[in-house]
């Protein structure tokens, strides 16, 4: 029996003029609309579903080599791996109805690039050297509250080297996201989006950065990249019982626009305020759902770019693309 197939979607460029090398080298096709193109190739149904985690990791490598190819040549905005369609039609639909984002996006990184940097010491030479500089005021007969002490000082110190960084950094950059500190060894770790010509100042600082702290801090520098961190896309087909059920907990009618969903969140976010109904345990469960549905339906009228009335009908709602993105 014939496997059925998929289109996995890696991101979107500025459609081009000829042919892609890049895309043919890679398996890869384009779907094109208007004045841009989504990257696509086959995959088998269920393809992810069925995976390991070592033969998934292998793929993930593959997306994200084959999105720095493109992004050497084009103007791109990469989707979250994953993005899942049917078929072509299924594609040339998302890109009609999610067009004015996708073009807002690739304006915001034209002729840019991700920079990551990532600095990290020696926690503890630097939990040592405190203790010496502030050995005076700990006292060794009360280790927990010394010990609470020598943490913030650390902790104090960790700001200080990340805001003379980040200011330095900063000069260069449109744009930064902060990125998780994946252990406590991790001074800092921020992407900076950098126009092109700015690349070698960066480069300059950093690199001065890394001369004038040499005794304490190690700098890991990645880049240029695509923007990851600033426009990384995902896209979903609406779910009708989700949009209906957080319209509902927010007592709107079948249309609404985006000023009259944020006063009734406003609204019920101060009648049911947890510090307004001390007694009432159900009033704090209920004020996050009121947040959590204010997110949902934000996130579906962004989408449709509808700012003076979004439709919660089943049938609109079932034919709209929402737009989920990671900036930060």
């Amino acid at each position: 029996m014939r496997q059925k197939k998929e289109k996995l979607i890696l991101c979107v460029i500025e459609k081009p003029e000829t042919s892609s090398s890049t895309c043919k080298k890679n398996g890869l096709h384009l779907v094109p609309y208007r004045d841009i193109a989504a990257v696509a190739c086959k995959v088998e149904k269920g393809t992810f579903e069925k995976m390991g985690k070592e033969e998934l990791n292998k793929w993930l490598l593959w997306y994200q080599k084959v999105n720095v190819a493109l992004y050497s040549r084009y103007t791109m905005v990469p989707l979250r791996f994953g993005n899942i369609t049917q078929d072509t039609e299924n594609i040339k639909e998302f890109l009609a109805r999610t067009y004015l984002h996708i073009k807002s996006a690739l304006n915001r990184v034209k002729g840019k690039a991700e920079f990551a940097v990532q600095i990290s010491w020696d926690l503890k030479a630097i939990l040592q050297e405190i203790a010496q500089e502030r050995k005076d005021k700990l006292d060794p007969t009360r280790v927990v509250e010394s010990g609470k002490l020598l943490f913030e000082a650390v902790e104090e110190r960790r700001k200080l080297l990340t805001r003379i960084a980040h200011q330095r950094l900063l000069l260069f950059a449109a744009e930064f996201a902060e990125g998780k500190r994946m252990n406590e060894s991790m001074v800092m770790n921020r992407s900076y989006l950098i126009e092109r010509e700015k690349e070698s100042l960066l480069d300059k600082a950093v690199e001065k950065l890394g001369r004038e702290n040499k005794k304490y801090l190690t700098f890991r520098y990645i880049g240029p990249i695509p923007a990851y961190s600033f426009v990384s896309l995902k896209f979903s087909k609406g779910n009708f019982e989700l949009i209906n059920g957080a319209r509902k907990i927010l007592q709107l009618p079948q249309k609404s626009s985006l000023k009259a969903i944020k006063k009734s969140y406003r609204k019920l976010s101060l009648e049911y305020h947890p510090d307004r109904n001390p007694d009432y345990q159900v009033s704090e469960e209920y004020f996050k759902k009121i947040g959590q549905a204010y997110n949902i339906l934000r996130t579906y009228c962004c989408s449709l770019g509808e700012a003076t009335g979004c439709s919660f009908a089943k049938e609109d709602v079932e034919k709209t693309f929402i737009v989920k993105d990671s900036i930060r």
